[in-house]
């Protein structure tokens, strides 16, 4: 059986991050390390706080630079990836995204959100490679060369190398779980600001992996 850790990337996720980290812990599939991507807030505090071993990053290099900076410290066969800002999430939810890729039945596992907010819902249904909840060996993550810049398209370059690669890939469905909107954490104009600069980010990515 492979061994396991958990990687949760955070951008001023104080009010969330301790959540998932219990949640995480719960789980006991391993270690679980927050990176704290340049935080301004208490994400750093809160997550350890919480039981968390921390990486804190002095600059911002976003979503996919946090990832490997955390894949590169965090040593496990495997690697189940989460979000800060999950809402409805259990230790059965990560422990059933880690299994197929632990047991060695599975290269890597994505998760789709089902019977959660509509929204995210919404957007699951619409574009499931969005996702950011994954398990994948860490050898593999590490293996792609456009993850540490891609930023918000880190799971556009997770899975079109994923495609290339012909890795062995399985969705599992996450009953009840969604995500707090960036509107709802930062206000809705520098929310909606952000937003944009994701999707121009997830867009730059797909270009490069085209």
């Amino acid at each position: 059986m492979r061994s396991c850790g958990i990687i949760i990337p955070a951008f001023n996720e104080a009010a969330s991050v301790g959540t998932v980290v219990s949640i995480a812990l719960e789980a006991k599939l391993g270690p679980v390390l927050v990176v704290d991507d340049g935080s301004q807030d208490a994400t750093a505090q809160v997550a350890k706080q919480a039981g968390a071993e921390v990486l804190k990053l002095e600059h911002n290099l976003g979503k996919g630079g946090a990832v490997v900076a955390g894949a590169q410290q965090l040593k496990t066969d495997v690697i189940v990836l989460l979000d800060a800002d999950l809402t409805g999430l259990s230790a059965e939810h990560v422990q059933q995204l880690a299994e197929p890729v632990v047991n060695n039945q599975a290269d890597m596992t994505r998760g789709v959100f089902v019977g959660g907010r509509w929204r995210t819902a919404t957007a699951q249904r619409l574009m499931p490679q969005l996702n950011g909840q994954r398990a994948l060996v860490r050898e593999k993550l590490l293996e792609i060369n456009t993850l540490a810049d891609s930023r918000y398209g880190i799971e556009i370059a997770i899975t079109e190398y994923a495609k290339r690669q012909h890795w062995h890939c399985q969705d599992i469905p996450l009953l009840g779980v969604s995500q707090i909107m960036k509107e709802e954490k930062r206000g809705f104009w520098k929310g909606f600001l952000i937003r944009l600069r994701m999707y121009a980010e997830i867009t730059r990515t797909w270009l490069r992996n085209m």
